[in-house]
């Protein structure tokens, strides 16, 4: 072969090189022809998105539907339907059949129960644990108020008329919890309410001063703690609360039957109930009770433990007691009983004494908190939290157990929907059985202590149903503005369970509500104050919080609070036979519970009114300017900044709700920003120091009046300062820096409506 031929290539190898040539190109063709095809995918999807919406934001492809789908309404149906009654009315009978204080034997059996109940009905379970001090009367020495005549000897014991109906070892005899343990004994002195007022009108009308004496005094009108605070400030040694018929019973209005006739008091109940007025563990305050906790010595709690021996009896004791007494009565202090009402000091007999032995002692136990949580689908990280307590001073058939059994059936309602696949909801929700309520919130409190900074970014609403029904006549509501309108819905949703309402064409339980509490054309909703556990969810971590029952029309029943309240005579059978024959009146608030939960969990958007809260704010202002106007305006010079302030957040409020209307639902981060600021909006009116004089009380809208735990105020922190101000310049001082809180805190509130890059204003 000669050298040319060697050098040529071969066809084959030509071939081969083509070959190699052309599978290049068509890989490179490949590789262009993808490049330009995404291009023009992503240019078809952009005018794809802005064709879908028309609106400026994020469409996700891909991502399910459920991320930015809106509520499914069937579901409201789904839950209305499966309520029922029967199943309530056999929670409740099992929850009653023995009493269950806190710390003791029972309460530990009902948290396996509810354990048990949460996890049968596919709920997630948790349980917090607490060490906490509790506080319980004698077993071996029963405290006692005896008269005791000259000779010393015994004349009168009231617990010869103190009941035990069923004998059962764990039923508690009458006492005040954390009351001191000491035995005291002197003159005797009657003094109505045991009101600041009543002691002033005592020594302005009378010349008494109550210094050195033991005193007896009313139930009603203020929280019974706050009546033992006021009895040992005006130098009182003792005190002894009993419950007026006038306040609990008929008889006023000529009806004198009782207890197992009817639902009034009978003369032998008697009303237990703790006389701490501060919230949680006293020895633990602001922090959890937990092992890390550092504890005060009970001489050093703050708020302190009450200072003087208290004790509660029945109105029959009372009367053998009062009749004995001397002085002259004050006529508008008259009850019902057939005694008359004389003030003392000291009795008709001379040398005859009132002696009170208290011995009860406060004990270290165990407090424990039992949750159920079904896990939301979109949002998990968002709880809307429903829930009662569990513990009672003795069977406490209506406070809470009404309220548990209607927490249990919600469980198994919703439970069996998302057990079924036929109900997933976007947010969690936390059903919530709270532990040593009644001894101050404890449960609670130290929940909130311990989980604060998360409840603070995740909490959506709490929905407290402490007691179901303790009537029958309409419904009864307390809340923050952003929940009002969230009821009112859910209340025009559920059937009436009252049949003669029904017949009268009020088909609703709104109808019912508005009938009885027409409060300029809306039914009535109060102002939340405290007493339950609705308080530290909503005064210390700033969730906003709804407190609601079936009740008795206060309009007809010119009562302190249902008359059976905190006695022995809480029973099933009383439930049963007076308030709920057929268990209609828990359905309804199960119904609500469960309509109101379910919104707030499955709205795309949270259904909070904020304009709710401009007008609310602006009712607050009246109020104050009603009763305090012309005092604060002659002593602060800005004083009417605050319907400046207010009239500004109403027009930030405005400006809001205006975006809302155009915001893309499309997208998820658009509405994850607005239902931030929607939910974070009271947060925003916690001040970190707290109210003048309590700190742990953060919000400065809503808190119970600092001298009735009980009631609610205007702008609590400014009432409390006003209360007998008088001319006392640092109190004046106090009020003028606190009313700049206010203002401040109010024109903060504004800017978390504003758009989120443009919040900050020029102006002062």
């Amino acid at each position: 072969m000669s050298s040319t031929s060697t050098e040529m290539l071969s066809t084959e190898d030509i071939l081969r090189k083509k070959s190699k040539i052309n599978l290049t190109k068509l890989i490179l063709f490949l590789v262009l022809s993808a490049v330009v095809g995404l291009v023009v995918g992503l240019l078809i999807g952009a005018f794809a998105i802005c064709d879908k919406d028309n609106s400026d934001g994020l469409f996700l492809k891909d991502v399910p539907d459920t991320l930015v789908s809106e509520e499914n309404p069937d579901i409201s149906d789904l839950i209305l339907n499966s309520i029922d009654p029967e199943r309530i009315e056999s929670y409740l009978r099992d929850l009653t059949k023995h009493p269950h204080i806190a710390g003791r034997s029972r309460d530990f059996e009902l948290v396996t129960l509810l354990q048990n109940h949460f996890k049968s009905n596919g709920l997630h379970v948790q349980t917090t644990p607490y060490d906490v001090l509790l506080s319980y009367p004698s077993d071996v020495t029963p405290n006692s108020v005896r008269l005791i005549n000259a000779s010393g000897s015994v004349v009168y014991d009231a617990k010869e008329h103190e009941s035990d109906i069923s004998g059962e070892p764990d039923v508690v005899m009458p006492f005040n919890a954390y009351s001191p343990n000491r035995l005291v004994e002197g003159e005797l002195v009657f003094v109505n309410y045991g009101r600041v007022e009543d002691y002033d009108d005592l020594l302005r009308i009378q010349n008494i001063s109550v210094d050195g004496r033991i005193v007896i005094v009313k139930y009603g009108k203020l929280f019974r703690g706050d009546k033992v605070d006021i009895a040992a400030s005006y130098g009182a040694i003792g005190i002894i609360i009993y419950s007026d018929p006038y306040d609990y019973t008929g008889f006023k209005e000529g009806d004198y039957r009782v207890y197992p006739d009817t639902w009034w008091l009978p003369s032998t109940g008697v009303q237990r109930g703790t006389v701490f007025t501060g919230d949680g563990d006293p020895l633990t305050p602001g922090y959890p009770a937990n092992n890390l906790a550092y504890r005060y010595d009970e001489d050093k709690v703050d708020p302190p433990l009450p200072k003087i021996p208290s004790h509660p009896i029945g109105y029959g004791a009372a009367a053998e007691i009062l009749k004995h007494l001397n002085g002259a009565p004050i006529p508008n202090w008259k009850g019902s009983l057939n005694v008359s009402y004389n003030t003392g000091p000291g009795f008709l007999q001379n040398g005859m004494t009132i002696q009170l032995n208290v011995t009860t002692t406060n004990k270290r136990a165990k407090a424990e908190n039992v949750f159920g949580l079904i896990r939301g689908t979109v949002e998990p990280d968002r709880y809307v939290l429903v829930g009662n307590h569990r513990d009672a001073w003795i069977y406490g058939a209506i406070d809470p157990s009404s309220g548990t059994a209607v927490i249990m059936e919600l469980a198994t309602v919703m439970g069996a929907l998302v057990k079924s696949g036929q109900w997933k909801p976007r947010r969690s929700i936390m059903f919530c059985s709270w532990g040593a309520e009644e001894f101050g919130l404890i449960g609670s409190t130290e929940w909130v202590e311990q989980y604060v900074a998360t409840l603070r970014e995740r909490a959506v609403a709490y929905i407290n149903v402490d007691i179901a029904v303790l009537g029958n006549d309409t419904l009864k509501v307390a809340s923050t503005p952003l929940m009002h309108n969230i009821i009112y819905d859910a209340s025009k949703k559920v059937p009436n369970p009252n049949p003669k309402e029904v017949e009268s064409g009020r088909k609703t339980v709104y109808d019912t509500w508005l009938h009885v509490t027409n409060n300029s054309g809306l039914p009535l909703i109060t102002t939340p104050a405290s007493g339950s556990d609705f308080a530290p969810i909503l005064q210390r971590a700033g969730i906003t919080a709804l407190d609601m029952s079936y009740a008795y029309d206060s309009n007809k029943y010119k009562i302190a609070y249902y008359a059976l309240y905190h006695t022995e005579y809480e029973k099933f059978a009383i439930v049963k036979s007076q308030f709920d024959q057929q268990f209609l009146f828990h359905a309804a608030i199960a119904q609500l519970s469960g309509e109101m939960s379910r919104r707030l969990a499955d709205s795309l958007i949270l259904p909070f009114n904020v304009s709710n809260y401009a007008a609310g704010l602006e009712t607050l202002r009246k109020e104050l300017d009603k009763d305090y106007g012309a005092s604060l305006k002659s002593n602060l010079s800005n004083y009417d900044m605050l319907e400046i302030v207010i009239q500004n957040f109403t027009k930030d409020v405005h400006d809001f709700e205006t975006r809302l209307k155009s915001v893309n639902k499309n997208n998820p981060f658009a509405l994850r920003t607005v239902n931030d600021q929607i939910m974070l909006l009271e947060r925003a009116f916690l001040e970190p120091e707290g109210l003048p004089g309590r700190p742990k009380k953060k919000h400065l809208i809503f808190a119970e009046s600092d001298h009735d735990s009980y009631a609610g105020s205007s702008f609590p922190g400014l009432v409390d300062l006003m209360f007998k101000i008088g001319t006392e310049p640092e109190r004046w001082e106090k009020v003028k820096q606190h009313f700049s809180v206010v203002l401040q805190t109010i024109q903060s509130a504004g800017a978390m409506l504003r758009d989120v890059t443009n919040f900050m204003s020029e102006t002062l």
